[in-house]
């Protein structure tokens, strides 16, 4: 692995674990009220999109982080969604 790579790894982990704390508190609180329904799925489109771009290039960093950060956004929907 080149140092290169390894940023890249750091920086898509960094990136799509900041998704997480928003992911548990929502399990934790049944409440996601504060959040916008239009921000997770922004984000998600920009990923997705992301992740093919990834694919194209065959950067697995990418494919990596857009891939954990596409799953997380999708249970933010679902649970903006499932806690009305």
């Amino acid at each position: 692995m080149t140092i290169i790579t390894g940023i890249g790894y750091c920086a898509g982990s960094l990136t799509s674990l900041g998704f997480i704390p928003q992911v548990v508190k929502g399990f934790q609180t049944k409440h996601m009220k504060d959040v916008a329904l239009w921000q997770p799925i922004l984000l998600t489109i920009g990923m997705v999109m992301w992740l093919i771009y990834g694919i194209l290039l065959r950067e697995m960093p990418m494919i990596a982080a857009n891939t954990l950060a596409v799953i997380l956004n999708a249970i933010v929907i679902w649970q903006k969604l499932a806690y009305k």
